[in-house]
């Protein structure tokens, strides 16, 4: 592992700060994977503002290539000279083609694959694609392909069989399901399905196509029985409901008029599309079939609001020619967009008043309850248009993700244009504000290009390429939007211009040279904003393989990426862009917001991806990404090209200082904004660094659970969080980095169980070489702690055993303060077990020391509790690793006993020896505080023999001034050092003790107490240190000491046997202290006569 990768290792600290900057990150993310929802920029009931493309580039929509179809099916077209169809099936990435009774069908990329149906001989009227219900057909069927003619509706089953090697392409196979029905002569004009399997048709009596007249159907299907197959009838359910049981010549009349349908799948919402242009709204849920509302007065409605916007429009302008669903990703309260024929576009809401300000969000139900127009869009304004000359006709539109395409009939050939949302900066960026809500509306800009054809145009699509973000969230190497647009011969691919492919443009041609180059690039950042041009420069910098464009980008980036300022004072923080939090009132410069912004849509992608998913049988949990097509691979490449980035310029992260050379010609207050944004990028640097590991770290359970060593977790049935981990939980979580700390013990277990031989290969070393910076260099240690237990637990050897629970210990001494309090116990527990209780307590001495290194727990012992928080923890914590000692000694000292179960322990040669061990150990210990605990311990355990022979040099100490109950500690003390052969010492100590004050000691106790003095005294006569004065000083006081004492026990022996209740009160009192002066003891001859006697005599 590199010095680098070492030094960037997450202390506890660091780690707190990379899961708050990961929290803040984090509403960045979500704002950059969202839209503007459509409500937000409807402020008015009419709208009209348009703007071009950035500089010079104004085509937004670039033709790419511009296919025939393949040469067979031209010769086909050529011959046949018959009505026919064209159109895309782009969810299995086919062109179609009906030519008479016949249905080709193709790989639009390549022209390959060409798939022919010509099993019926009537002409085809309808193609559509749809999804199957689900149990009713082969597994194998992917969707249906519904063939339409005029005498029957024929589904074919669909299989795509993907590509199983490079340069291979899919194959579509064609499978009967014997689901034909007839149409009863009526010619289908269009196909559709839901989510769930329900299928409509438009369609109208064969020869009336062009009355206007038509009736929606749906091809009703059920779950196959025992006895037959899949029911199937074609239900009009546009006609009057009583003509269903009526025969032919019976049936009532009905005038309806339907063009076309769409469907709402994630609403449940279906939407007929009139002639006369009135809409009419359908709930279906799972069976149903309900109207809600025929909406007739739209054109109405339509031209009075742009009236109120002071415009007067052609009511011919504002015949609908198609629907198009808004999903609700792009707004909550507006359902559907209806395009004129005029390019008008119409907006509609599934609620009433949804778009008043006060107005309650219908997020309880999206079922609808009306359809009312709440906008209308006005089209881009046409350039050289004579006033006589007839406006030209939108016939086909595309509509998705604010983009909205279309195809306009002009004379010869068809034009396309195009509508997008822009990308250009708001009034008051939210790059410089972070987070600050502008209580004014977004304002509804859209930019608009337009491209002439060579060819009529029959549909518009969209090919779907996986990638649903903003523009502006998107980077260069991401895929652009590519439509596609059919015509009979043809199929033209468009690519939609993004701001970064407008930037890389103009950085491609940059010379700094060309003034009017420079000019353009300014535009650019002033009209995009400092921040997301920044980060658009990051994205082509990380993206490009021009070196030229990378340096040109790398100088623009630092160059006019800006400073940071001091916040103005309107402006209310949130963190949006997650700036650190070390000071406040700071706006950063573009370069940090840019950072900010490239990292957050990076991460985008795979932020809430779970790492897990259940299987198909929903028994357990497996891998969500697999190794071919793993979006987290390409996301972590991306994010080690910003590393090289970021490790190239240094300088724009590195921790900077006052000393810096670059900051001394700045003024403090400028100086601290620059030092604070230095700070910051430096932690979102090191959150970078832990994105890159977090992902290595994914694909290493991944490969773990392959490998089938996560078998603890992998069950649905067993709680985890395995269901919740992605890389979000990682990095902003305590509790997704604990149990990533539980993941990788449960890989430990199982790979030593599996490969107990190869020690070597173990998963902490897979680890620090996967992902050295995940990971503190505590958790490694930890880690290896983990393994060389399990290698002690299951080796047979005693002394390898022996060597791998000292290795262990090792290892987990170097981490003693980071390990969880869990996990301690764990350990402990196991030590035990393992007949390891030395273990036990050099860990928790090392964990204890290491938690406090400056001894401030001591301070808080020795003044009775009192301290600052910050000390209280530290004592606590203290206590906590002293506690699993005690518990350590009491469990050793329980293997005396003679019936003690070792079933479930490591047996043990001579018990005796290995508790004396076991003790010594922790008696060894130079902690003043643990000895402390460590003597109150032995007093609780009632072991103050098993004291008497400790010596240290704190136990003095300890029963001198740390033990409060002066009885506890004088008659400890006066054995120790008689122990000692300490003889004045201990005479002093008996001495006290005999006089001290005490319900505890009675006069006899005393009277022994001063014997023992005495006998003490004696003996120290030996001792140089005592001088002889010294000791015939105590040998007097131990002798008048004594004198006093036996003068009390007659006077208490006398007052017992009077019988008196009062003068054996009085002699219990007497028990409590040996008086100073005899003459003190006069007092209870005057108050019992009986007493009289005995003080005559002395």
């Amino acid at each position: 592992m590199s010095s680098n990768a070492s030094s960037n290792k997450p202390t506890i600290a660091e780690l707190h700060k990379i899961l708050a900057t990961g929290k803040s990150l984090d509403q960045t993310i979500t704002k950059e994977l969202g839209y503007p929802d459509l409500t937000d920029l409807f402020s008015t009931g009419a709208s009209d503002a348009y703007t071009t493309s950035f500089a010079s580039l104004k085509q937004e929509l670039v033709s790419i290539t511009d296919k025939q179809f393949p040469e067979q099916i031209k010769s086909k077209i050529d011959e046949t000279r018959c009505r026919s169809f064209v159109g895309i099936l782009k969810e299995i990435k086919r062109a179609w083609i009906s030519l008479d009774h016949c249905l080709y069908l193709w790989d639009y990329n390549t022209g390959g694959d060409i798939c022919e149906y010509v099993d019926q001989d009537q002409p085809i009227t309808a193609v559509g694609l749809v999804k199957p219900k689900p149990g009713v057909f082969n597994p194998k069927i992917d969707y249906l392909l519904i063939v339409a003619t005029a005498l029957q509706i024929i589904p074919l089953g669909i299989n795509v069989s993907e590509p199983t090697q490079l340069g291979e392409q899919s194959v579509v196979n064609l499978i009967a399901v014997n689901l034909a029905i007839p149409s009863d002569d009526i010619s289908m004009r269009s196909v559709v399905g839901t989510a769930d399997g329900r299928i409509f048709m438009v369609g109208s009596p064969t020869g009336d196509e062009t009355n206007n007249t038509g009736h929606l159907y749906e091809l009703v299907y059920n779950v196959p029985t025992k006895w037959t197959g899949p029911l199937c009838q074609l239900v009009c359910r546009t006609e009057n409901i009583l003509n269903r049981f009526l025969p032919t010549p019976l049936k009532m009349k009905s005038d309806s008029r339907v063009k076309s349908v769409v469907i709402d799948s994630e609403r449940r919402i279906l939407y007929i599309l009139n002639f006369d242009s009135s809409i009419e709204v359908v709930y279906i849920g799972t069976h149903e079939y309900t109207p809600v509302i025929k909406y007739k007065s739209v054109i109405e409605h339509a031209q009075n609001m742009c009236r109120q916007h002071q415009r007067v429009c052609d009511p011919e302008e504002f015949l609908i020619s198609s629907l198009h669903i808004i999903p609700k990703k792009e707004s909550q309260k507006i359902y559907l967009m209806a395009m004129t024929t005029g390019g008008y576009r119409l907006y509609f809401s599934g609620h009433a008043n949804a778009l008043r300000m006060y107005a309650p969000v219908s997020g309880t139900t999206d079922r609808p309850s009306t359809l009312e127009l709440v906008h209308v869009r006005f089209p881009p304004a046409e350039a050289n248009l004579h006033p006589d000359e007839p406006k030209a006709i939108y016939h086909t539109t595309y509509y998705s993700r604010g983009t909205c395409i279309s195809a306009k009939a002009n004379k010869e050939f068809d034009s396309v244009h195009i509508t997008a949302l822009a990308s250009v900066q708001q009034e008051q960026s939210s790059a410089i504000n972070f987070g600050y809500t502008n209580v004014n509306r977004m304002p509804f800009i859209e930019t608009a290009a337009s491209t002439d054809t060579k060819f009529r145009i029959a549909a518009i699509d969209e090919i779907m390429t996986g990638n649903e973000l903003r523009e502006l969230a998107q980077q260069l190497s991401d895929p652009q939007r590519t439509f596609v647009a059919v015509s009979i011969g043809s199929i033209c691919a468009y690519h939609k211009k993004r701001p970064v492919d407008i930037l890389e443009h103009l950085i491609a041609n940059y010379r700094p040279s060309n003034e009017s180059q420079r000019k353009e690039i300014m535009t650019f950042f002033d009209e995009f904003g400092k921040a997301e041009t920044c980060a658009m420069c990051l994205s082509i910098i990380c993206d490009s393989g021009d070196k030229q464009t990378i340096d040109t980008a790398t100088y623009l980036f630092f160059e006019y990426g800006g400073v940071p300022a001091a916040s103005k004072a309107n402006q209310v923080p949130n963190n949006y862009l997650a700036h650190a939090d070390t000071m406040s009132g700071v706006t950063y410069s573009g370069k940090h917001d840019g950072f900010v912004l490239f990292l957050a849509r990076l991460l985008g992608p795979i932020w809430t991806t779970k790492l897990f998913v259940p299987s198909k049988d929903g028994k357990v949990y497996v891998n969500s990404c697999n190794k071919e097509d793993n979006p987290f691979i390409t996301v972590r490449r991306k994010l080690l090209r910003l590393k090289t980035f970021m490790d190239a310029h240094k300088g724009f992260h590195d921790p900077a200082t006052i000393s810096d050379p670059r900051f001394q010609t700045l003024d403090s207050k400028i100086l601290a904004l620059y030092l604070d944004e230095q700070r910051s990028v430096h932690e979102l640097y090191l959150f970078l660094l832990q994105c890159i590991d977090s992902i290595e770290f994914s694909v290493f359970l991944w490969d773990a659970n392959t490998r089938n060593t996560l078998q603890r977790y992998i069950s649905v049935d067993t709680p985890s969080l395995l269901k919740d981990l992605d890389i979000k939980m990682m990095l902003t979580m305590q509790e997704g980095r604990d149990f990533c700390h539980e993941l990788v013990i449960t890989a430990v277990d199982e790979v030593t169980v599996k490969n107990a031989a190869a020690f070597n290969e173990t998963v902490s070393t897979d680890l620090q070489q996967r992902c050295p910076v995940f990971f503190s260099r505590g958790d490694f240690f930890f880690f290896r702690g983990v393994e060389y237990i399990r290698r002690a637990l299951h080796d047979d050897s005693e002394n390898e055993k022996r060597y791998f629970l000292q290795q262990s210990l090792s290892q987990f001494q170097q981490a003693s303060d980071q390990i969880s309090e869990a996990h301690i116990s764990s350990i402990c527990s196991f030590y035990q077990a393992q007949s390891f209780h030395v273990g036990v307590v050099e860990l928790m001495l090392d964990r204890a020391q290491k938690l406090d290194p400056q001894q401030q727990a001591l301070a808080v012992f020795e003044s009775g509790g009192q301290g600052d928080e910050a000390s209280k923890a530290l004592y606590d914590a203290r206590t906590k690793a002293y506690n699993y000692i005690f518990l350590a000694l009491k469990d050793a000292r329980s293997l005396l006993q003679p019936k003690v179960d070792m079933s479930r322990r490591v047996p043990i040669a001579d018990k005796a020896v290995y508790v004396k061990q076991v003790f010594e150990s922790a008696l060894q210990n130079k902690d003043p505080l643990f000895h402390y605990k460590l003597y109150y311990w032995y007093i609780n355990e009632n072991m103050m023999d098993e004291l008497l022979a400790v010596d240290t040099e704190f136990l003095v100490p300890f029963f001198s001034k740390v033990v409060q109950d002066e009885y506890i500690s004088l008659n400890f003390l006066w054995q120790y050092y008689r122990g000692k052969t300490q003889f004045y010492k201990s005479a002093i100590c008996l001495t006290r003790l005999a006089e001290m004050p005490s319900d505890q000691i009675t006069l006899e106790a005393r009277m022994k107490y001063l014997a023992y003095a005495r006998v003490n005294c004696r003996c120290g006569e030996k001792e140089t240190d005592i001088s002889n004065y010294t000791r015939v000083q105590l040998a007097e006081r131990i002798d008048t000491r004594m004198n006093t004492c036996r003068l009390q026990i007659r006077i208490q022996n006398i007052l017992k046997n009077s019988g008196n209740i009062d003068a054996i009160a009085a002699a219990k009192e007497l028990d409590y202290q040996l008086f100073d002066d005899e003459h003190k003891l006069y007092s209870y001859a005057e108050r019992f006569p009986q007493l009289q006697d005995l003080f005559k005599s002395i």
